[in-house]
């Protein structure tokens, strides 16, 4: 009998066995694969899966599988939903609002002791965000998406099955939009000459390549859609940001970076980063993928970047970046296609394997990925207990620090130069997880004294360190006075007066970039302290009665929106040439008046309401000559060779509601320029960019040519007969060269010949460079272009550009100074070399030219819509063009 209960036993068990291994293989067979649903393999050669499609199978691997599940985290730019997959073991799935509040309890510390922390540690997974797609033609990580999630739910490996126990996938399409215009753009010219043309507008509508230079700013709604993701809701452990502009001949990029490192990353981040980059690298290794390298282009200074950022918020943040041909074109390397340095394929300790040449195709890109991706999140499986307590630990030992260390805390007095924008920088802030307060009481601090609501940021708080970045100053350090730290040789050269730029920008300070002030607390803070879930700047109010006129200060930049508005509602508005006084007070040149028999009170009492401004109403005339403000026909120039800032003043002109077309190459060309608009605004590009774009047989015949030699003459036309032309940094020595203007470029022999991150592209110490920095600069606020400004300002510097004038017999034609370079210390945050170039030379200038005239902004008024604080040239540019 027991011998019978045992067989029984056994039989059972084996039974159970049986039907457990056939549940696997089953559950493995009803998950579609890729090529099932998309009709090709992913990667294949001349096929790209658009996002439509990728969220279509996407989809069905959720009908088929308990081990994902879709989220939308918001909208695109172009109102697509931006969905992303959760990808984890079913026990994990059905417990994920608790593993979720784990993660979001050990990145926040607070009223955690150590002991509760390894208990949520113990419970807790590794949550790893991976996305892909963010640069649009950088397709081969979007397409490894579908592979990926495949792969880790089908597949029932031990690796695998380590994997999805013990972490949370986080999988993003990071620009949806960018991918189906991608796709789109592949499909119809495969098999054409032009099957690897570059696509002649954006992939990001608004910003393309700069997607991934928005992420301490926040304009796109896919960053806030990101962040808000990543800061909000999951507080990932990991986050991997993959690209595809690999460090050619290698094949991927994988951490450690280079120098320089932003030296406000908690250290423990650094060691992270290299240590999942080394097992990524062994991962390529045992596969027998070659080249792998690292320490090769990509630093960590800038924090504009969605990988960088995330690291300032203890997200330990990679940015794989795998060689890139053209979509999915295959292409053939030989040797002899590689650069000098790299053909002998000697190998080093950040490139031991070395690619040899071959066939490249999609599908080895994608490969390549997936490795890396697995790489990742085999190494958060593996450490997930050190990961998740290293991150509490981190937001631990910032907290600590900043009770005994300077800053102390943050000061933002409500009484700004530009009081919304000042609340605009804080809501940022909230976005990403800062806490803000307000003082309940008055207060003082280093002998200055505030009044109760001022907005303070302690600095005892977990993400600290982001705040920290953003608000100080930056110097980007010298590297050739330390080559022990960098170069990695037994016997390190110096390189006396060498030049090693950053890969992206040197300075970035937000406050200088916005126009708001902000004072570090150097001493504890005795207060009492209102959380603020808003910033909300002063109340807008109407004041007083208006019996002939309203007025509103040109200082803050909402009243752009409130005189668009007030023209738009048919509204006569009226600008200060200079300053004047009326029933007792004082107002600045650029005033705006608005005369109240246009207008109703209920009008402007919502507009001040909504935009926060203080209107004052004035029963007299005002003794001011004025400019009379029309509503400016615009036209904004498009090229086919798509441009950034074009895309960024796109974005711009909408948030501050200027209307506005954009104009392509015919439109230039068609002599109409004078009969359609008032202002043409070039943005920044080159010249040859402009004149002469896309070179026949490059592109399909439709997207060649530039604005040719006759749109040259137009745009001449055009100003000679009362236009306005507006050009934006690199876009304004289109303007000097072509329509022969009496000004010289004094940085033309100047400049640094461009390279590639920080390898510069020839020899030698340049006698002046300024990778983009803030400069202090003075404005001429008397003139209608820099109506509103203060007297001195930071300014970005995102293009070398300085002006001289040139001698000219024609004196009430010269040339007119905006802003200039003053005379001593310029640099406020980044680097500059050579300054003595720039002091006491223009740049900004009013060029008369015939009957019109020629706004020629040197630096970087709205570099990546970033420098709230010289928006106002932009826009006062575009009143002055209509203004009578």
């Amino acid at each position: 009998m027991l011998k019978k209960s045992f067989h029984s036993l056994i039989a059972i068990i084996a039974g159970t066995f049986i039907f457990l291994i056939a549940g696997s293989i089953s559950f493995a067979q009803r998950v579609p694969t890729p090529e099932e649903v998309l009709g090709f393999k992913v990667g294949a050669d001349y096929h790209l899966a658009s996002y439509q499609q990728a969220i279509q199978y996407l989809k069905a691997l959720e009908q088929a599988s308990p081990r994902i599940k879709l989220f939308e985290m918001g909208k695109t730019s172009m109102g697509k939903p931006m969905m992303y997959a959760v990808i984890t073991s079913a026990e994990n799935m059905a417990k994920l609002d608790r593993l979720k509040e784990i993660s979001r309890r050990l990145a926040l510390v607070t009223g955690l002791t150590d002991e509760e922390a390894r208990g949520l540690v113990a419970e807790g997974r590794a949550v790893v965000h991976i996305d892909g797609g963010l640069h649009g033609t950088e397709v081969a990580p979007a397409q490894h998406n579908l592979q990926l999630a495949y792969d880790l739910i089908s597949s029932e490996d031990t690796d695998t099955r380590l994997i999805r126990e013990n972490t949370i996938l986080l999988l993003v399409f990071a620009n949806p939009d960018g991918m189906d215009m991608v796709a789109e753009w592949y499909h119809q010219n495969l098999g054409t000459p032009y099957e690897t043309s570059p696509m002649p507008w954006l992939y990001h509508v608004y910003a393309g390549h700069d997607n991934n230079r928005d992420s301490f700013m926040l304009n796109l709604v896919e960053t806030q859609n990101i962040h808000g993701q990543a800061n909000r809701e999951w507080f990932p452990q990991i986050l991997c940001s993959h690209h595809q502009t690999g460090p050619f001949p290698a094949r991927i990029f994988i951490p450690p970076n280079v120098e320089p490192v932003n030296p406000n990353y908690h250290p423990m981040i650094i060691r992270w980063k290299n240590l999942i980059g080394t097992a990524i690298g062994a991962a390529f290794d045992r596969n027998g993928q070659s080249g792998a390298i690292s320490r090769a282009r990509y630093d960590l200074w800038s924090p504009d970047m969605v990988d960088t950022v995330g690291d300032l918020f203890h997200t330990v943040s990679i940015c794989p970046e795998t060689q890139l041909y053209h979509y999915a074109t295959p292409h053939y390397y030989k040797i002899n296609d590689f650069p000098e340095d790299f053909r002998d394929l000697t190998p080093s300790v950040f490139y031991p394997n070395p690619w040899k040449g071959g066939w490249w195709r999609l599908r080895d890109a994608v490969e390549y990925v997936l490795t890396c991706s697995k790489a990742t999140l085999h190494t958060a499986a593996l450490y997930r207990e050190k990961l998740l307590y290293d991150r509490y630990q981190m937001g631990k030992d910032v907290i600590a620090r900043f009770q005994k260390e300077l800053p102390f805390a943050w000061i933002i007095p409500k009484t700004q130069w530009d009081a919304p924008t000042a609340a605009i920088l804080l809501n940022k802030m909230i976005f990403m997880g800062i806490e803000v307060y307000q003082a309940e009481k008055n207060f003082a601090s280093s002998g200055i004294s505030y009044p109760a609501g001022t907005w303070i940021i302690p600095m005892n708080q977990p993400f600290s360190l982001f705040v920290k970045s953003i608000f100080e100053e930056q110097l980007l350090p010298d590297l050739t006075k330390y080559p022990t730290l960098w170069q990695g040789l037994v016997q390190p050269q110096k390189f006396a007066d060498a030049y090693i730029r950053p890969y992206d920008i040197a300075g970035w300070t937000l406050p200088y970039q916005m126009g708001v002030t902000v004072s570090a607390v150097d001493t504890p803070l005795e207060v009492s302290l209102t959380p603020v879930e808003k910033a909300v700047p002063p109340a807008g109010k109407v004041e007083g009665s208006a019996g002939y006129a309203y007025l509103i200060t040109p200082k803050t930049n909402n009243s752009f929106i409130a005189v668009n508005r007030i023209l738009q509602a048919g509204g006569e508005v009226l600008r200060a040439r200079e300053s004047f006084s009326v029933e007792g007070k004082s107002y600045l040149p650029g005033t705006w008046i608005v005369l109240a028999g246009s207008i109703s009170r209920s009008f402007m009492d919502a507009l001040a309401k909504e935009l926060f401004l203080t209107i004052e109403g004035t029963r007299g005339r005002v003794p001011v000559d004025t400019l009379k403000i029309n509503t400016p026909r615009v036209a904004l120039y498009k090229s086919w060779t798509a441009s950034v800032d074009e895309g960024w003043t796109r974005w711009l002109f909408e948030q501050f509601e200027f209307p506005f077309v954009n104009i392509y190459d015919d439109d230039v060309r068609a002599r109409e320029l004078g009969k359609r608009f008032d202002v043409l605004v070039i943005p920044s590009m080159s010249t040859d960019d402009i004149v002469n774009g896309h070179k026949p047989g490059t592109m399909p015949p439709q997207y060649v040519g530039g604005i040719t030699r006759a749109g040259v003459r137009n745009i001449k036309r055009f100003v000679e007969e009362g236009g306005t032309l507006v050009t934006l940094n690199s876009g304004c020595l289109f303007a000097v060269d072509e329509l022969g203007l009496p000004v010289r470029d004094v940085l033309k022999d100047l400049r640094p010949a461009a390279g590639r991150g920080n390898v510069p592209a020839e020899p030698g110490p340049p006698k002046f460079a300024c990778p983009k920095s803030i400069l202090r600069m003075e404005f001429n606020a008397k003139h209608p272009v820099a109506f509103g400004m203060p007297e001195e300002a930071p300014a970005v510097f995102a293009r070398p550009l300085a002006f001289d004038i040139l001698p000219s017999f024609e004196k009430e034609k010269a040339p007119v100074v905006i802003s200039k370079y003053p005379k001593g210390s310029l640099l406020m945050s980044g680097y500059l070399r050579g300054e003595k170039y720039l002091q006491n030379k223009a740049s900004a200038m009013e060029v008369p030219l015939g009957k019109g005239r020629v706004i020629l902004l040197g630096f970087g008024v709205q570099s990546r819509a970033q420098p709230h604080g010289t928006f106002k040239l932009l826009f006062n540019s575009l009143y002055y063009g209509s203004a009578r």
